[in-house]
């Protein structure tokens, strides 16, 4: 089973180039360790939303958050309102 973590900043003014900015390095970084995929998304019609989405492959699924995933949403409520969600894929042949 696959898993994806969803942490989401809603951001403006001065904040929205430092959250990008602090968010592609965090995303690189991870990359880097090959310890979860990490890619950088931004929402075309609202400026200041942007997201990081990490996805695991590797790791064993619990039904919790990733304590990288908590570090990454403690550390952006620095730039405004954050939102992070947790999803688990479910096989279709699963029931």
């Amino acid at each position: 089973m696959n898993r994806l973590e969803i942490i989401a900043v809603r951001t403006y003014g001065d904040y929205v180039m430092q959250a990008g900015t602090y968010m592609r390095a965090f995303c690189r970084e991870i990359r880097g360790t090959s310890l979860a995929g990490a890619y950088l998304y931004v929402n075309p019609s609202v400026p200041g939303d942007l997201a990081v989405i990490l996805s695991w492959s590797s790791m064993s699924v619990t039904e919790q958050k990733s304590d990288i995933g908590l570090m990454l949403s403690d550390q952006l409520k620095q730039f405004g309102l954050v939102d992070h969600v947790f999803w688990i894929m479910v096989d279709e042949d699963e029931k």
